[in-house]
């Protein structure tokens, strides 16, 4: 049975087999991580497209991929459209799909196969905190959207043996938050492209769609990044004669009659061009004594959720760029103003924001809305991982609580293969974790 790939842009794709259309994470106009972030595309039929989807799923609730803008004008469209609900011990996000106007919510639990339509079968993968890929087995096709999931080789090999043959796998490529080591452009789209390599050979597909993976940095801090993101011409010279890499352009289809049938790529003409990179405002100061409140706040939330931690990290300073002040939070000493040298540097509109919202840490971070001002940023990586850990739902009390219950266990079991690896590793990095 005839297999359609749609890249309607970034990591929003319409999968058409049979008589099931499922869309995935659509971010189709305008902005994500609070203006961190713009499409270098854009698409006018993406919407259109959008609206013909049976199912919908959304990943996981980076604004990347839960683009409220983007589901708002879809749920007007089709308040009826069935959307695949992701339920985990730590998060669900029915509410939030129900406040944007969807009405058919159908849950998706980790790791149990769900029944989408005769011969269709989806079963959600989950990693980390909040990531998720989905494997789909439809038609005598296994199809694999990796997403922005990031496993380490040996937890891959692991869930390889767990999925079989892949015939079609979908994954990023580009990097997707803040670079805390500078090293040159070419350097680090080799790494990429490197990356890239090792998730295709762990899963050994017969053919690989990259995307998800079209963003840029509209922050002044982070701007310079863009220059080391892979394009879908590095992919196409890199990809080279291997008939694996199929380079699918945003607004292009992709059709397999079978799963031994070579890709047939039915390029959009015109082809979209890339738009010019535009710069994020970050508006009026917010007052250091709101700030100050924001980071004591915080520092005792993180003190609760990692007791003790504060006796082993170390402060972080942080310059607030357009007050001109530099503030020092240390879990074990408090929150103060200081001098000095700086482990980053940030407006104090986006300090708020990391400091003082729910969920402000991927928004700061993979929003990349900080300079890095130190050749080591060793603190800079501590920080951003007990950020991340603590606004994943991961922090002590809740690993307790998930060993607590049989839904927490479910929860733990199913990350297996990432634990044991990230254990025989020695823990993660921060520079690992992806928006």
């Amino acid at each position: 049975m005839q297999l359609s790939i749609e890249p309607l842009n970034h990591a929003s794709v319409l999968l058409c087999i049979g008589e099931l259309r499922l869309l995935s994470d659509p971010w189709l106009a305008g902005t994500a991580f609070s203006g961190g972030w713009g499409l270098y595309y854009d698409n006018p039929e993406a919407q259109q497209r959008a609206a013909v989807a049976t199912h919908l799923w959304i990943s996981h609730w980076h604004s990347d991929h839960m683009h409220e803008p983007s589901l708002r004008a879809l749920a007007q469209q089709r308040p009826d459209l069935q959307v695949l609900v992701n339920e985990s011990a730590n998060f669900s996000v029915a509410s939030r799909v129900r406040e944007l106007g969807f009405r058919r919510l159908i849950t998706l639990r980790e790791r149990t196969p769900l029944r989408l339509a005769p011969n269709v079968i989806a079963t959600r993968y989950p990693t980390a905190g909040i990531d998720n890929m989905l494997h789909l087995q439809a038609h005598g096709w296994s199809i694999l959207n990796y997403n922005d999931c990031n496993l380490r080789p040996r937890a891959l090999a692991a869930l390889a043996r767990k999925l079989g043959p892949i015939d079609v796998l979908l994954t990023h490529y580009n990097h997707a938050g803040k670079l805390f080591d500078a090293r040159p452009a070419p350097h680090e789209k080799l790494a990429l492209w490197e990356a890239l390599c090792r998730v295709t050979e762990a899963l050994a597909p017969r053919y690989v769609i990259p995307f998800a993976s079209t963003h840029y940095y509209r922050s002044v801090y982070s701007r310079a990044q863009n220059a080391s993101l892979l394009s879908f011409d590095d992919l196409q010279v890199r990809a080279g004669s291997d008939p694996r890499l199929v380079v699918a352009r945003v607004g292009d289809r992709v059709t397999m009659q079978s799963p031994y049938a070579l890709p047939e790529i039915a390029r959009r003409e015109p082809a979209l061009r890339q738009q010019a990179e535009s710069l994020h405002e970050y508006g009026e100061s917010v007052p250091w004594q709101t700030l100050l409140d924001a980071a004591r706040s915080r520092s005792r939330s993180l003190q609760r959720g990692f007791p003790l931690i504060g006796l082993l990290l170390p402060p972080l300073r942080v310059a607030v760029t357009d007050l001109g002040r530099m503030l020092e939070i240390d879990l074990r000493r408090g929150v103060s103003e200081v001098t000095g040298a700086a482990h980053i540097a940030a407006h104090s509109k986006a300090i708020m924001d990391w400091l003082g919202r729910p969920f402000g840490d991927d928004t700061f971070i993979a929003g990349a809305h900080f300079a890095v001002c130190t050749d080591d940023p060793a603190t800079i990586k501590q920080w951003v991982a007990l950020c991340l850990l603590h606004a994943s739902r991961l922090s002590v009390p809740d690993l307790l609580r998930y060993l607590l219950s049989g839904e927490g266990r479910w929860f733990l079991w199913c990350r297996r293969e990432e634990i044991f690896a990230t254990l025989a590793a020695g823990g993660f990095r921060a520079g690992e974790l992806r928006s």
